[in-house]
Formats: C-alpha cells, sequence, structure tokens
C-alpha cells in the first residue's frame, strides 16, 4: 500500500539530513586543515553522527525491505 511510499520519503529525508551534516563537516574539515583545532574536534563529532545516521538508515531499508517481502 502507500505506507511504503511513505516510508520510501522518510529514507530520502534521512538521507539529506546526512547530506547536510556532512556537509557541515566539510567546512570544519577546511577550517582544521587550516589549524583550527577545535574544528577537529567537531569533525570527529560529526562522523560519529553520521555514521550512527547512516547505520539506523541501513537498517530500516533492511526492516522496509521485509516488510515488502511479507506483504507482496
Amino acid at each position: 500500500g502507500d505506507h511504503g511510499i511513505w516510508r520510501t520519503k522518510m529514507i530520502k529525508e534521512k538521507l539529506q539530513e546526512i547530506i547536510e551534516l556532512l556537509d557541515q563537516t566539510d567546512r570544519d574539515t577546511q577550517k582544521f586543515d587550516r589549524g583550527n583545532a577545535t574544528a577537529g574536534t567537531r569533525v570527529r563529532k560529526q562522523a560519529m553522527e553520521a555514521i550512527r545516521l547512516l547505520k539506523d538508515m541501513r537498517s530500516e531499508i533492511i526492516e522496509i525491505r521485509n516488510d515488502r517481502k511479507t506483504n507482496n
């Protein structure tokens, strides 16, 4: 049904959130490369957050795929 469509849209939104986080990380890596030490701390934290969000997204994709298999 359209429940699957709604969840697919959610995956796209989750990916967008990760991309926005990585855009910020990109700016901070540039600052770190210019010698800003605190930017390095932010990059490390953002990297961990990106990993967490990607793992969540990956799990949800598996879940959705399994739901679709049982519903078809």
